[in-house]
């Protein structure tokens, strides 16, 4: 069912007019409530990215419906990354994955009743591979619709980016990203991956309850983690509030490159835009 009237919730824009550049990239990023849709350059430089937060869970014919708008209609980009953030998916040790048993893993840990298409990524900085599900319909239609598609999960590229850009911080570090309803978190002990997870939650006491038993239950001090946190979070809300009771080392993540922000991009923070970001830097 097409969610009418449908507009974005937040986006940015760069000073380069969509039409006039050239070498330009499409990334179509989803979870079970929100729609991310970037355009990029080759060498990852932003040009826009618009967020739709969805009441209901994305369907191809939503996602037709706002491609074939003029801004993405006569766009001509060269490849195109489909990046899923749902949370079925399943980490596996890469030494003990084969290829012929994402299905059967897929089916173990989910259930067959999903309607999906099952992928896997290879996760090689931490020796995992990643078997998750994607919606087929999306999929096709992109594919149908523009000449080259790849498609990723969203914690496979946060596991990359982390790696790239955290090394330093590996010893008790939690990366919280917030998108519509579900928190994304990966936990780090000792260089050693903990968790890599998203996690539904309603209210702000969900979402402290969820991080904090999740902390306990693999015996993190609190005193010596740091937590980088972005995404779909205002720096106002009772959740932010609450979680800087608890976490003494805690920061919003906030990304450099769109520090620029007109008019249009005041009513949110960077931090907004930072888990899209550091897709576009690993795709």
């Amino acid at each position: 069912m097409i969610q009418h009237l449908i507009q974005p919730s937040f986006g940015y824009s760069s000073d380069v007019a969509v039409h006039t550049a050239v070498d330009l990239n499409l990334c179509v990023e989803y979870g079970h409530h929100y729609l991310t849709i970037s355009i990029y350059k080759k060498d990852q430089f932003p040009i826009s990215i618009e967020t739709y937060v969805l009441k209901e869970r994305l369907d191809v014919y939503t996602l037709e419906y706002i491609l074939q708008t003029e801004k993405y209609a006569s766009l001509a980009v060269a490849e195109v990354n489909l990046i899923v953030n749902t949370p079925d998916i399943t980490l596996v040790p890469e030494k003990f994955h084969k290829n012929h048993l994402s299905q059967s893993i897929y089916n173990t840990m989910q259930g067959d009743l999903h309607l999906s298409g099952v992928q896997t990524d290879h996760v090689s900085q931490w020796e995992l591979s990643a078997v998750y599900g994607f919606d087929e319909p999306i999929l096709k239609y992109l594919t149908e619709k523009y000449t080259f598609v790849k498609t990723k999960h969203f914690i496979s590229l946060a596991l990359v980016s982390l790696f790239r850009n955290n090394l330093e911080d590996l010893d008790s570090f939690i990366k919280i990203y917030f998108s519509q309803h579900y928190l994304t978190i990966i936990l780090v002990k000792g260089a050693q991956l903990q968790f890599a997870q998203s996690i539904y939650y309603e209210t702000t006491e969900d979402a402290i309850y969820q991080l904090l038993n999740l902390v306990e239950h693999h015996h993190v001090d609190l005193k010596y983690l740091k937590a980088l946190v972005s995404g779909h979070i205002d720096d106002e809300s009772a959740t932010w509030k609450e979680l800087r009771k608890y976490i003494l080392d805690i920061s919003l993540e906030t990304t450099l490159s769109i520090e620029t922000k007109s008019s249009e991009q005041d009513a949110v923070g960077s931090h907004f835009f930072t888990p899209h970001l550091q897709v576009l830097q690993c795709v």
